[in-house]
């Protein structure tokens, strides 16, 4: 295994490296000490007259929580040498684990064509991968849940965002956000090993980096109503269409949160909303009639979601007598939203979320 990474790894660089770059990659060596333990394998980096040597580690699985104890070990064996870098080669590298190499100083390669090779100052070769790894290509340990940003994995993922001062027992978050202790559990392991969360000596967790979890959730989360069903309304003016529709799905017993710059303008007021997006727990069709909307394919003032998980409408906050999203959905959504919405969500990220992930008790 570890021969046949070297020599991907090898050969995927040659590649890059083929044409107008300049540079060279050559099989070297330095002089290792005869006892303890050695790389597992050394090149060389030529352009003109000047090389640069690295110290090749092979893992078969790298994760965040993993990154610092290689990083030392590397480190510790290339000061022993004449080794100028480190270079990691592992089947995938994940966005968080390239994250942690760079803050190391350590280069990398993966199976899937990502390529980070560095010398500060003087040369920088990175290629992004053609493809997304997925969950056959690398199966990851059974105790892990592959996804925690989707179905009800994000559930916890909202918890955690939404009272990022609390520490949670595992049992009583699953209770909270009603999912098994299975899936807690599985979960928070994906989070810890990526450096997302930690536990105290209690075990229980607690979010430890909400400004990348969040991040990396819009990230990879769709547009959640660009599927949505689409309606029209005798209301002409957004705000008093948002309140009216607002008033009346609470007297219907309808289960709904705004979210959007229609929630934007409880929360964080900066682009004037022109269509009220709500999600509600029934399907929209049942909706329209005792709602006044009319169903429309374009031009449309409302947009109803009946979301694929319910954990959306969780945590959701009262402002002005209507009921939003939590603040850190609504960053999600705003992110993949359209024009101004992206800036509103760094409004809503710098003016409302990043001061309550400081500070707070230690365990």
């Amino acid at each position: 295994m570890e021969a046949k990474l070297v020599e991907f790894g090898r050969r995927s660089l040659e590649q890059v490296l083929v044409g107008e770059t300049g540079l060279d990659l050559v099989a070297g060596g330095v002089g290792f000490p005869e006892t303890g333990r050695t790389p597992d394998a050394v090149w060389v980096l030529r352009s003109g007259s000047e090389e640069w040597c690295f110290l090749v580690e092979v893992k078969s699985t790298l994760w965040p929580s993993g990154v610092a104890a290689m990083a030392a070990q590397a480190k510790a064996l290339a000061a022993e040498t004449d080794a100028d870098r480190c270079l990691v080669i592992v089947p995938r590298v994940t966005d968080r684990t390239a994250e942690f190499l760079r803050r190391e100083g350590i280069d990398y390669i993966d199976l899937c064509g990502n390529i980070r090779v560095s010398v500060p100052g003087r040369i920088l070769v990175m290629v992004r991968g053609g493809r997304e790894s997925t969950v056959d290509d690398f199966p990851l340990p059974k105790d892990r849940i592959a996804n925690p940003f989707a179905g009800k994995a994000s559930r916890i993922v909202r918890a955690l965002l939404a009272e990022p001062r609390r520490w949670w027992g595992v049992t009583e978050l699953a209770e909270r956000v009603e999912v098994s202790a299975g899936m807690s559990v599985k979960t928070l392991r994906t989070l810890e090993a990526d450096l997302y969360v930690r536990r105290d000596r209690r075990r229980r967790v607690k979010v430890t980096d909400g400004e990348s979890l969040l991040r990396r959730w819009a990230a990879v989360s769709g547009p959640a109503f660009r599927d949505a069903s689409r309606f029209t309304s005798p209301v002409p003016d957004p705000d008093e269409l948002a309140i009216r529709l607002a008033e009346r799905l609470g007297e219907m017993g309808v289960g709904y949160a705004l979210s959007r710059l229609s929630a934007a303008r409880f929360v964080e007021p900066y682009a004037p909303a022109s269509v009220v997006d709500v999600y509600v727990d029934r399907e929209p069709s049942e909706l329209e009639a005792a709602l006044n909307l009319f169903p429309v394919e374009r031009g449309e003032s409302v947009r109803l979601v009946r979301p694929s998980d319910v954990g959306v409408l969780q945590f959701t906050e009262e402002r002005e007598g209507v009921t939003v999203v939590n603040p850190v959905q609504l960053f999600v959504d705003l992110s993949n939203g359209r024009g101004r919405e992206g800036d509103v969500a760094e409004r809503l990220l710098e003016n409302q979320l990043s001061g309550t992930w400081k500070g707070g008790e230690e365990a």
